[in-house]
This record gives structure tokens, C-alpha cells and sequence, in this order.
């Protein structure tokens, strides 16, 4: 079942959306497969996101769609439909036009005014059913409630009912996570809407000071965070404090500083389950990013004297507690170690930071063997995850502090992790290092200043000898460059390795990699250097590449045995040349010349993804260059060659290369419709005689010479096109027709011919693409054509074009002399009508599309066993 975009403007849109709504009630019981509900919901709820105030309008007026609502809700009904219409009443909360002050304004119309005064029985229905059987009816009941809790009159009601305490404790503890979930955006919605102004008290105010004091909200979050027999419960905790940093606002921001929720937090890193060391991370990372002043929320306990400097204190210190506790975990001998940390406050945070033992127990903890739970089989947390945590959360402390990550020793933590082979070898680890690495690199530059090169230096090192390593295979290498690539956008760095000792050796060990035994490591490299030249890409790295003559490195890569080298060669050559530093680079070597001498072998390639890659560079020559010479004059026995264009663009198995290759026709049509604007086509066309001709012959040729189209009609680009609409692919039938359609543009602009009325219309010219003539002419038939016209079952068109083509000039008033008038004949006879039916998705499967309406496959059941009852439960 495929549905179009909603349209509440057509009457037949409408009136089927009007079907299912109303047939919502009467779904048959006897569904098994719970998907047909949820298409319901899908179906429904992208008309309610439209916003349509009068759509949302007739649905509630003349449709009556809560009365509807409410008949789901029945004691008898399938407990999926009512879920179906508890969600769906949700959205209509969600996108009410009514302004949610409308209760203010005396205005009755909106959704929620309409449920409080007519409908108590399905907000009875919700208050009940938090509490219900099933998981999904719950989940209903708090999706409904978190958008009615945003109205002012809806946490009005909520609190008048006396048992919201009670429903939200409950779900805290549920043992479905989408009801948990839920309700952690039902706490987060109160939070949301409360008063910014501390002298006007509103309905959520009260409601969350409810929720304080019957439930001690804050205690009861606190002690599922901290409850060690329950992981359950640990990770429930997390995920109202996850909503919360997550919705990134001030209002959230304030109740976690109030809460001192976080006080406890460093527990929960060093927590012996994976899931919730996860999460909790990721929560720090959020508060991290999106908080103006996190210590507020890590600890308001933590206070600055007015001689000490924060970065010097409360930043300094945690950041020192991450880097001691990843050393530690490495047991390295010659781990550097900080001085005692010290911390003002009074506070639990600020204690547990000042005290002597804080490393060493969380060593212990770390190290020892927990009594329980999943980590009790693995001995322990593993050291490799504690530095992970640290390197990612240094990850987000060196964009928020970067003066204060300048003045530690984390560069001297991740340098010496990256030496250890043991903890590299997970990825994971050494992804997070190298990630980390320029962060920390760039916290060292100041004002355009590196103000220490030796670190540099040192970095370069450990990179140059992670290079070298025999065991780097073509993942690691990848996120090697990766951080190359960041230390090049850099202006400060880039400018180092561009012009210094650092990136010579950094050149010599990657043309080392260029001959690696695994074609993998080659590929990688080949495309790194490419990659330097897309659009947007670092300067020094271009710099770098031309300087060290690496371009002369992948045009070594061409000849590569392995086919994924080569064409990664070959991308690489094009996206230089579409960098205009990077063509003027090529021509300075000849490389231009040189590599066209080399793309007749290459476009002759087995692989096909090869021989893509050379049509897209041969494109990218002619558009972009306008170098169509070098390919004329290099690759004439080949690329002017209309048998060898004619297999290509017809004949070859691959549709992607038949595509490419008449992309590249359009291209040399374009090529040389600007050369004709020129004054000075005729000396370019010149360069095609041959070097054998005298001079005299070349004298007489240029003086006969005409368009410099010459090369387009050489290769029989308009015949190759033209048959190309009767290609077996539709992809490449769409691509030709779309390319015939501007040729025909082009060529109306440039002779401005209209054709009479009663014009002659050649017989045949209305079946898509052929032009059937009585009388052939067997001794001009086109020899490239044939393969292609026999694959595909027809006669070629090639042999018809010359002849008819004359007549049809003639006939639409065309001077036959104009160089592109046969082709505009044929051009203005082809039916694109027809053609375009024949690409047409819609229009090939239209029929497919139209045979069933939308209530017959979703909202009944057919009453055979066999036919669809007995779908499983879980699809």
C-alpha cells in the first residue's frame, strides 16, 4: 500500500480519511497482525501534522472525531483501538491550531476546552488506565497526558485529580521502558511549562511542588540512580536525567542544579554495567554541550575564591580526576601524576574530590572483582573502558575549556595510551584517541602560535610509528588520516606539515602505504590524498600533496592490479581536476596528457565500477576543463571512434557505465556548442588532422571545416541517443530522454524554427524513439548499432536517420544546410509523451497503485484463515 502526501484539499482524499476515522470503532477483533493498527495511526496522525485548521476543524465538528474517540474506549473494545485513539486524540493535542491560552480568552474551541466540558469519560478513561493490563495502554495514557499537561487548564485538572503523585511513581518503576520513557516526558513537560516569573505561581508549579512533596521526586530519582541490587532501576533513573539534559533549556537546567542529582554522578561512571556506564556518559556529554555553567549542575557546593581562577580550580580539578583515573587504569610505570587536587566547597562533591584516598579507591573499585552482576564474570570494569570514558569526555572538555585542557597533561595521556598495543587494540580506544588527539593539539595554539612544537613533534612521531607499524591494517590507517586531515584544517598545524620536516616524513611513510601487500591500505591512502582536494578541503593539505608530488603517487596507482585501486585512482584524478589548484598542479607535470593516454586502456577495464569511474573523469575533462582536446588528440583511434562509443553506451553489461556513457555524449555536445560560440573554434578543430597531413592540407582542411560539432556527429552521438531510449534499463532510458529534451532546447534557441501547422509527419515517428523508412539503404547501415538492435529485438534507427531526417527538415521548414538540422528533425519527431510514460515509475505501476483504497486494506479482515488472520504476532 503506498500513500501519496496528504492532501485535506481534494474531496477524494478527504472522504477516504473521513472512511477510516469513522471506521476506527468497527475494527473486526480478530487482527492479528498489530501493524494494521499502527497503519491506521500513521495514516491518520500526517493528516493532524498538516496543522489545516480547517481540516482539524471538520474533524471535530462535522465528523465528530472525540465521539468517535470515545466509542473506541468501550469496555468490550480491542484494547488496540483504543490505543490507536488515545494516540491519536495526542496529536490532536499536539497540533490544535486554538492557542493553549485559549481558556483565558473565553475561546471554547479548542481541543482540550472540548474534552475538560464534554468528554470526562475518556479523561476518566486515561486517569484509569495508567494503571492498566497491558503495556501499550499505558504507554497510550501518558502520550495523551504529557501534551494535555502542557494546557494550563489540563495541569489544572491533573491536580485537581489527587492521584497524579500516585500515577507517576508508579511509572517510574514500570517494567516496560516505552512507559517509562513516557512518563520521564510527561516529569519533563511540567518542568517545561513552568513560570518564569518567581512572583506568579501557575498550575505546573504546583504541580511539580506536589510531586516534591507527596513522592519526594528528587529522593525517589536519587535512590533508583543509586540502587546497586536493581540495574533496572539505575538506568530508569538515567533516563528522566537523560530527557531532561536532552531537552537543553534553562528551565531543566535549573531543576538539575536544584535537585543535586548529580552529586552522586561519579558512581555512576565507574558503574559495573556497561548500559549504564553508556548512559550516563552520554548524559554528561549533553550537559556538557548544552549548559552554559555545568558546575552549577555537577555541584552548586563548588564555589571559587576571588584569588583563584575557575580554570585553575573546579575545571582543573576535574579534568586532572579524568586523566588520573585513565592512567591509573593503564598500570603504566611511567605514568605522570598530578598534584593533590583541591577543591573549594563544603559539599559532598567537593569532599569526595579533596579526599587523599579518591584515586586510589576508585582503582580498587575498578580493578576488584564485584560480587554481582554482569561484570562479576569479567573480573571487574575492564581498565580499556575507564580510559574510553576519559578520552570522550576530554573530547567535550577541550571545545568548553580549551585554556584549561592547554595547561594539563592530557596530550601526554592520549600520546601514551596510543603507545599502548594492548588497550589499542580495540578500536574503540583507539578511534577515541585519535578523535581526541587534534582536539588537544589545537588547544595548544594560541593567536596563530604553537606554543610548544615539541608536543607536535612528538604527536607527529607517535603517528609517523603508528604508520609503520606492519600490524596497522587499512581501519586503523583510515582513522589515522582521519586525524591527519584534522591536524591540515587547522591553519597553525596544517601550515607545519605543509612546509616543514614533518610533512616530508609524514609524504615518505604514506608513499609507503602506497605499496602495501593489502590493496585495502592502498585504497585508502589513494583516496585520502584525493580527498584533500574536494571543495571546502583544507589548504595546507593541498599545499602538502602538490609540494611532495603526490599526484605523480596515484598516477602510479592507475596500472594497480587490484580494480578497487585503480578506480579509486581515477575518482582521485577527477576530483583534483574540479580543484582549480589541483588542475593547474597536473598540467604543471603533463599529468593531464599523461593520464589521457591512459584512460583508453582503463575505460577497456573489466570492472565495471572501473569503467565508471574513467567516463565520470572523461565528463569531468570535457565539462569542467574543457579539455575535449586531449582526448581528441591522445585517444583518437578511441574516443572519436563511433563503433567503440556505440558498444559502450548500447552494448555494455553494465546500465550504470550505458548511463555514463551517454552522459558523457552530452557532454561533448555542450563541449562543442561552446567551441561554435568561439572565434577561435576552428584552430581547436585544427589539432584533430593528423600529425602525418602536409601543411598545405591542413590549410585547405581548416578552410572547409565546419562547426567544431564535428566531433559530437563523428561519433554518431545523435544516433547512440536517439537508440538509447529503447534501452532495457529505465534508468537509462530516463537519463537519455532527459538529455534529448535539452539538446532539443539548445538547438530551438539557436535556429528559432517553429513547425507549420499541417506539417509532414514521418511515418512511425510516434512509437518512442524509431524512425521506420520503407526504403533502406543497406550499404549505409550503421555497423556500431547492430549489437544493441539485435539485444533488444528491433531494427537499428541509425539506418533510417540519414534519409528520413532530410525529408523531416524540409517538411518543418528547417534550411537542411544549418549543421544540426537532421538531428533537429528527429529531435522535434520524437513523441516525449510516450518516452516519458515508459521512465515513469507512477505510470508503469499505476495500476498496481490503484487497486486498493486505504479502509479496504487496513480496516477489515478477511474472514479466511488463510488469508491473513494468521500473521504473527510479531510482525
Amino acid at each position: 500500500m503506498v500513500h501519496h502526501n496528504p492532501n485535506p484539499s481534494s474531496e477524494e482524499t478527504l472522504e477516504e480519511l473521513k472512511r477510516v476515522v469513522t471506521a476506527l470503532p468497527k475494527m473486526p477483533k480478530n487482527i492479528v497482525d498489530d501493524t494494521r493498527h499502527e497503519k491506521v495511526l500513521s495514516y491518520v496522525s500526517a493528516f493532524i501534522a498538516l496543522r489545516d485548521p480547517v481540516l482539524l476543524q471538520t474533524m471535530l465538528v462535522q465528523w465528530s472525531i472525540l465521539d468517535i474517540f470515545q466509542a473506541c474506549l468501550a469496555l468490550d473494545q480491542d484494547y488496540r483501538v483504543s490505543c490507536v485513539a488515545l494516540r491519536l486524540l495526542g496529536y490532536l493535542l499536539e497540533y490544535d491550531t486554538a492557542p493553549q491560552t485559549a481558556n483565558n480568552s473565553g475561546d471554547s474551541n479548542g481541543i482540550w476546552q472540548l474534552l475538560e466540558a464534554r468528554y470526562p469519560i475518556i479523561l476518566e478513561f486515561l486517569i484509569e488506565n495508567t494503571a492498566g493490563e497491558e503495556a501499550l495502554s499505558r504507554y497510550s495514557c501518558w502520550f495523551a497526558l504529557e501534551r494535555i499537561v502542557q494546557y494550563d487548564d489540563g495541569a489544572r485538572w491533573l491536580l485537581n485529580t489527587g492521584r497524579c503523585a500516585d500515577m507517576v511513581s508508579a511509572a517510574l518503576k514500570d517494567t516496560s521502558t516505552y512507559v517509562l520513557s513516557a512518563s520521564c516526558r510527561f516529569l519533563v513537560a511540567i518542568i517545561e511549562n513552568r513560570s518564569i516569573d518567581a512572583g506568579r505561581i501557575t498550575a505546573h508549579d504546583k504541580l511539580l511542588d506536589t510531586l516534591l512533596e507527596s513522592i519526594a521526586l528528587y529522593k525517589l530519582i536519587h535512590t533508583m540512580m543509586t540502587d546497586q541490587e536493581s540495574e533496572r532501576n539505575r538506568v530508569a533513573g538515567l533516563e528522566f536525567l537523560w530527557m531532561l539534559a536532552d531537552s537543553r533549556s534553562d528551565r531543566g537546567a535549573e531543576f538539575l542544579g536544584q535537585s543535586q542529582l548529580f552529586f552522586s554522578y561519579m558512581d555512576l561512571l565507574m558503574d559495573d554495567s556497561r548500559l549504564v556506564r553508556s548512559r550516563a556518559l552520554e548524559i554528561l556529554s549533553t550537559l556538557l554541550e548544552s549548559t552554559s555553567n555545568p558546575l552549577n549542575v555537577l555541584g552548586k557546593d563548588l564555589t571559587t575564591t576571588d584569588s583563584m581562577e575557575l580554570d585553575k580550580s573546579d575545571d582543573q580539578a576535574k579534568i586532572e580526576s579524568l586523566q588520573e583515573t585513565s592512567k591509573i587504569h593503564q598500570n603504566m610505570a611511567t605514568a605522570i601524576r598530578t598534584d593533590t587536587i583541591v577543591v573549594q566547597g563544603t559539599g559532598k562533591l567537593a569532599q569526595q574530590l579533596n579526599q587523599l584516598e579518591f584515586q586510589d579507591t576508585v582503582q580498587a573499585q575498578s580493578c576488584a572483582k564485584p560480587s554481582r552482576g554482569p561484570a562479576a564474570a569479567r573480573g571487574g570494569t575492564l581498565p580499556k573502558t575507564v580510559v574510553l570514558s576519559a578520552l570522550k569526555a576530554l573530547q567535550s572538555l577541550a571545545t568548553l575549556f580549551p585554556r584549561t585542557v592547554e595547561r594539563s597533561a592530557s596530550l601526554n595521556v592520549v600520546l601514551s595510551v596510543l603507545f599502548d598495543q594492548k588497550l589499542c587494540s580495540d578500536q574503540r580506544v583507539f578511534k577515541a584517541c585519535l578523535t581526541t588527539l587534534p582536539s588537544v593539539l589545537k588547544t595548544k595554539v594560541q593567536n596563530g602560535q604553537l606554543l610548544d612544537e615539541q608536543h607536535f613533534a612528538e604527536a607527529m612521531t607517535v603517528i609517523l610509528k603508528l604508520l609503520q607499524r606492519p600490524a596497522t591494517g587499512s581501519t586503523s590507517l583510515k582513522l589515522i588520516l582521519t586525524a591527519i586531515v584534522e591536524f591540515f584544517t587547522d591553519d597553525t598545524l596544517g601550515k607545519i606539515l605543509a612546509h616543514e620536516k614533518a610533512g616530508l616524513d609524514l609524504a615518505n611513510g604514506l608513499g609507503l602505504k602506497l605499496y602495501d601487500m593489502e590493496w585495502d591500505v592502498r585504497d585508502n591512502v589513494v583516496e585520502f590524498i584525493g580527498a584533500l582536494f574536494q571543495a571546502g578541503g583544507p589548504d595546507h593539505g593541498v599545499e602538502w600533496a602538490l609540494k611532495h608530488d603526490l599526484l605523480e603517487s596515484i598516477f602510479q596507482k592507475l596500472s594497480d592490479e587490484e580494480a578497487y585501486v585503480r578506480a579509486a585512482s581515477v575518482h582521485a584524478f577527477e576530483t583534483v581536476m574540479r580543484d582549480s589548484r589541483g588542475w593547474k598542479g597536473m598540467c604543471s607535470k603533463n599529468l593531464d596528457e599523461r593520464l589521457s593516454v591512459k584512460l583508453p586502456s582503463l575505460i577497456r577495464d573489466s570492472e565495471a565500477f572501473v569503467r565508471r569511474a574513467v567516463l565520470e573523469a572523461m565528463i569531468c575533462l570535457v565539462s569542467e576543463r574543457e579539455s575535449g582536446t586531449i582526448l581528441m588528440i591522445n585517444g583518437t583511434d578511441l574516443f572519436v571512434d563511433a563503433a567503440f562509443m556505440s558498444r559502450l553506451s548500447l552494448d555494455d553489461s553494465d546500465w550504470e557505465v550505458r548511463i555514463r556513457a551517454c552522459e558523457f555524449i552530452a557532454a561533448v555536445w555542450e563541449h562543442c556548442l561552446a567551441l561554435d560560440e568561439r572565434a577561435d573554434y576552428r584552430i581547436r578543430v585544427s589539432k584533430r588532422l593528423k600529425d602525418s597531413a602536409s601543411e598545405q592540407d591542413k590549410n585547405d582542411s581548416i578552410q572547409n571545416l565546419g562547426p567544431s560539432s564535428w566531433w559530437f556527429y563523428d561519433i554518431k552521438g545523435d544516433q547512440i541517443l536517439v537508440e538509447a531510449t529503447r534501452d532495457s534499463s529505465r534508468m537509462v532510458r530516463l537519463t537519455t530522454v532527459e538529455i534529448l529534451k535539452k539538446m532539443k532546447v539548445s538547438i530551438d534557441q539557436r535556429m528559432g524554427s517553429v513547425p507549420p501547422q499541417n506539417s509532414f509527419e514521418p511515418k512511425g515517428m510516434k512509437d518512442g524513439a524509431t524512425v521506420e523508412h520503407e526504403h533502406q539503404d543497406n550499404n549505409t547501415k550503421s555497423e556500431e548499432l547492430e549489437g544493441s538492435s539485435n539485444r533488444l529485438g528491433k531494427r537499428p534507427v541509425a539506418e533510417d536517420i540519414s534519409n528520413e531526417s532530410t525529408r523531416t527538415a524540409s517538411a518543418y521548414g528547417t534550411s537542411s544546410t544549418h549543421p544540426h538540422a537532421k538531428f533537429y528533425a528527429i529531435l522535434k519527431s520524437l513523441d516525449f509523451e510516450r518516452l516519458d510514460a515508459t521512465t515513469s515509475v507512477e505510470e508503469l505501476y499505476e495500476e498496481v497503485l490503484n487497486i486498493e483504497r486505504v479502509e479496504d486494506v487496513v480496516m477489515a479482515e478477511n474472514e479466511n484463515p488463510n488469508d491473513g488472520n494468521n500473521v504473527l504476532d510479531c510482525y
